[in-house]
């Protein structure tokens, strides 16, 4: 792969704050354990990324799942999103976990947001491309915005085959719905930030147009979840992956 382009800023990735242009400190962190750091291409500027490579042959080998990090960029959702990573990698899938947002200071408030849209198309783009990948068994995962942009992009761009978008709803008008994946929603029912209603909305309109929906929703008052709801979190998407992404054989065995 080739290495995170600086101008870029490594402290978009790694650092508290994705808007943080990345200063000399910066370009001496390093990703975490097992992942890998590369850049794909998106309106023509290299956008950083982090590859949870495979680490042995299983059910999922062959298959990807991308994690889109929320409004606080992926250096606060980074340290939720490893454990769930790593296990995945080790039943044989690749984990892409792509920056959205710009090389801006302020990118989550200034950014156009088309342009969200188009680096996470960009990205899975980037990601069939992986070696050993299988194109029909593609997945993505988001929280929060990245919930959105998750859903949003696979049902009118995208060859994903599975959605899970968590403490999100969506954004794309019906007659705009042109592709079909499978979706699971995941919520709170007292979510202060996504109300509840608008993820039962979002879940009528993509029922409308013939998607497959199904919502979990969990009885929290929050939307920044705590460590036992995100590995209860976790765990619903790993089985709709397992169920959705799996070889066809360890398909039929399980």
């Amino acid at each position: 792969m080739r290495p995170v382009n600086r101008r870029q800023g490594l402290g978009l990735v790694l650092g508290a704050s994705c808007a943080a242009a990345a200063g000399p400190g910066h370009a001496q962190q390093h990703p975490p354990e097992g992942l890998m750091e590369g850049e794909f291409l998106s309106r023509g500027q290299p956008m950083p990324v982090l590859l949870a490579p495979p680490t042995a042959q299983g059910p999922l080998t062959g298959a990807s799942i991308m994690m889109l990090h929320g409004s606080g960029g992926l250096g606060a959702d980074l340290p939720t999103f490893l454990a769930p990573a790593r296990r995945w990698a080790a039943l044989g899938c690749a984990v892409v976990m792509p920056v959205y947002f710009s090389a801006a200071r302020n990118a989550p408030a200034t950014d156009p947001v088309h342009w969200w849209n188009t680096a996470v198309a960009d990205a899975a783009q980037w990601m069939q491309g992986l070696p050993g990948a299988d194109p029909q068994r593609q997945g993505v995962i988001g929280y929060s915005r990245g919930g959105y942009l998750a859903a949003e992009v696979a049902v009118t761009q995208t060859n994903l085959k599975c959605v899970v978008g968590v403490a999100s709803a969506g954004n794309v008008r019906p007659e705009d719905i042109v592709r079909r994946p499978d979706v699971l929603l995941i919520h709170a029912s007292g979510d202060p930030v996504i109300p509840r209603l608008r993820t039962q909305h979002w879940a009528r309109v993509l029922r409308e147009r013939d998607v497959p929906v199904q919502v979990i929703t969990l009885s929290s008052p929050r939307h920044a979840f705590n460590d036992r709801e995100w590995a209860r979190i976790f765990d619903d998407a790993e089985r709709f992956f397992l169920q959705r992404l799996a070889a066809p054989a360890a398909s039929t065995a399980s």
